[in-house]
C-alpha cells in the first residue's frame, strides 16, 4: 500500500455526487452536483433526490451547491489535493466503475439521503474488500477515517454497531454533530423558508430523508413554556415531527452504546474531533404550544458551565460537536476558527492524518484554545435582490487590551465574490461599529441567483495581527 494506513475521507451531507445509473444502454446521469444547472433549479424541481429515485454515489462533490433547505455543501477538491500531496500517496477519486484497489487514500461517497446505517453498512463492505488478503494482525488498527460533519456519524456507526473499530487507528471528525443540531430541528418542524414564504416541495423533500432525521439534537434542546420544562425533539406534540425524532434519537442511542462496549484496551480508535467556536449558530428553541422559535443562545436549562463561549460553526454548536463518550475530556486543541463549510479545507487537516502515518505526536496538528478570532454571522440563504445582513464579533479568551480599547477604530471589511464564473469582487464594504450589540454590523447589497463568497477581515489587530473569517451564501429566487 506503500503508507502504513488505509485513509478514508466521508464527505457531510450533500457532499456526494449522486447519478442515475446505466439503464437499457442509455449511459448514467448525474443528478445531484453537475446536472442540477443553478440554485433556483434545484429548490423548483427538488423531486430527482426522493428516495424512491434508485441513485449510486459517484464521487465527492468538486464546487459548492446548496443542499435545499439546509446548507451550502463546500466542495472538496482542496482536502483531496492536500492530502495527494503527502507523500506516497495513491488516491481513490470514489468514482463509480473506476475503483483503485491499490489506493491508500479513498475518497467515500455515499448515498446521503438514505440515512447513516445504510452508508455506514457501504463503508464497512469496501473496508472489508481493501483489506482481506491482509492477516489479522496487518489488519489491527489499519484504517485512518477523515470525516466531516454527517460523514462522522456514519464511521462512528461502522466502528460502532458494525464493530468496526479493531481495524480504525483514528477517526477525525471535522464540525460532526455527534449529539445533532437544532438547524435539521426547525427544518423539520417549521418547514424550508425564504423571505416569508414556505417552500412546501423543499420542506416535504427533506422529510423523506432518513438522515435529516439523524441529524435532530438528541439532547432537550427546547423549552417547553407551558410546561416550564426541557424537551426533547420527540417529546413535541407534532405528529409530523415525533416518528423522525424517534428514528433519530434512537440512531443515536445505538451508536453510544455500541461505543460504550467498545474495550478500553489501548487498541480502540482515537477520536479528535474538531469543532468551530467563534461563530453564532442555531444552539436552542422554545415551544409555546404552537409553534418553535429558535435562537442562537446554549439552552440555559442544561449544565453546560465552561462553555458560554462556545457558539458553534454557523450549523452545528460546539457542544454538538463533542462525541458523547468524550464529556469531561481535556478540549485544549479541539477548536477551529472555521466555520461548518471552510473547516474541510483547512491546511492544518493533512497535519492530522500525518501524524499517524509517521507516528508523531498530534501536537503539531494541534487545534486553538479560544483564541483571537472573527466570529461571522450570516444566514446562508437569501432571496433574489434582497441586502444580506452580515455581523462580526471579536471574540477569544485572552484579547490584549489594546485590541478591545477603541472597537469604532477597527478596520472590519466584507468582500463578496460569486463561487463560479469571474471572481470579481461584486461588494466591498467596511462594517460599523455597534456599541449595543457589541459587534460590528453592515448590510451587503442584493444579488441575482447564484453561490457566493463572504469573506470578512481586520488587519493588524492591535496585540494580535490579521484576522479573518469566510463562508458562502446562496441567493435564490423563491
Amino acid at each position: 500500500m506503500g503508507r502504513k494506513h488505509l485513509v478514508y475521507v466521508l464527505p457531510g451531507i450533500g457532499g456526494s455526487v449522486l447519478e442515475r445509473p446505466e439503464v437499457g444502454g442509455k449511459p448514467a446521469k448525474v443528478v445531484w452536483d453537475a446536472g442540477f444547472g443553478d440554485i433556483a433549479g434545484l429548490l423548483a424541481k427538488p423531486g430527482r433526490l426522493t428516495v424512491d429515485e434508485p441513485l449510486r454515489a459517484s464521487g465527492l462533490i468538486r464546487s459548492k451547491r446548496l443542499l435545499p433547505g439546509w446548507t451550502v455543501v463546500p466542495g472538496y477538491e482542496r482536502l483531496w489535493a492536500n492530502l495527494q500531496a503527502l507523500p506516497g500517496v495513491v488516491m481513490d477519486m470514489g468514482h463509480a466503475g473506476q475503483r483503485n484497489p491499490a489506493a491508500n487514500v479513498v475518497l467515500f461517497p455515499y448515498d446521503f439521503r438514505l440515512g447513516v446505517r445504510h452508508a455506514a453498512k457501504m463503508l464497512a463492505a469496501d473496508v472489508h474488500d481493501r483489506l482481506k488478503d491482509l492477516s489479522p494482525s496487518e489488519r489491527a488498527g489499519r484504517v485512518v477515517v477523515v470525516a466531516h460533519s454527517m460523514g462522522g456519524l456514519v464511521a462512528r456507526y461502522w466502528l460502532g454497531p458494525l464493530e468496526g473499530w479493531p481495524l480504525c487507528r483514528a477517526l477525525i471528525t471535522l464540525g460532526t454533530p455527534h449529539r445533532g443540531a437544532p438547524k435539521a430541528l426547525q427544518l423539520l418542524a417549521n418547514g424550508v423558508r425564504l423571505a416569508g414564504i414556505r417552500l412546501d416541495a423543499v420542506s416535504d423533500l427533506l422529510r423523506q430523508w432518513p438522515s435529516v432525521a439523524e441529524l435532530l439534537p438528541r439532547y432537550p434542546t427546547i423549552w417547553d413554556t407551558a410546561a416550564t420544562a426541557p424537551r426533547y425533539p420527540h417529546d413535541l406534540p407534532l405528529d409530523d415531527l415525533r416518528p423522525l425524532a424517534k428514528q433519530g434519537f434512537a440512531l443515536h442511542e445505538e451508536i453510544e452504546q455500541a461505543w460504550q462496549a467498545i474495550p478500553r484496551s489501548g487498541a480502540e480508535p482515537q477520536v479528535v474531533p474538531r469543532l468551530g467556536w467563534s461563530h453564532t449558530t442555531k444552539g436552542s428553541a422554545v415551544w409555546d404550544g404552537r409553534k418553535l422559535k429558535f435562537s442562537k443562545k446554549l439552552p440555559g436549562w442544561l449544565d453546560l458551565a465552561g462553555w458560554e463561549k462556545d457558539h458553534g460553526d454557523g450549523t452545528v454548536p460546539a457542544i454538538s460537536a463533542v462525541p458523547v463518550e468524550m464529556d469531561g475530556h481535556d478540549t485544549s486543541g479541539w477548536r477551529a476558527r472555521d466555520r461548518h463549510g471552510p473547516i474541510v479545507s483547512a491546511d492544518w487537516v493533512p497535519g492530522l492524518v500525518q501524524a499517524y502515518e509517521e507516528r508523531q505526536r498530534l501536537t503539531a496538528a494541534r487545534g486553538e484554545e479560544r483564541q483571537a478570532a472573527l466570529g461571522l454571522d450570516v444566514e446562508e440563504l437569501h432571496a433574489r435582490s434582497a441586502v444580506i445582513p452580515l455581523e462580526v464579533r471579536l471574540c477569544g479568551d485572552s484579547l490584549p487590551q489594546e485590541a478591545t480599547a477603541a472597537p469604532a477604530a477597527l478596520a472590519v471589511w466584507a468582500t463578496l465574490r460569486p463561487v463560479q464564473g469571474p471572481r470579481a469582487t461584486v461588494a466591498e464594504v467596511r462594517l460599523e461599529w455597534d456599541e449595543e450589540r457589541g459587534n460590528y454590523l453592515t448590510e451587503l447589497p442584493g444579488q441575482e441567483p447564484g453561490l457566493y463568497d463572504v469573506r470578512v477581515s481586520a488587519r493588524a489587530v492591535p496585540g494580535v495581527g490579521d484576522l479573518s473569517a469566510s463562508d458562502s451564501i446562496a441567493v435564490v429566487a423563491p
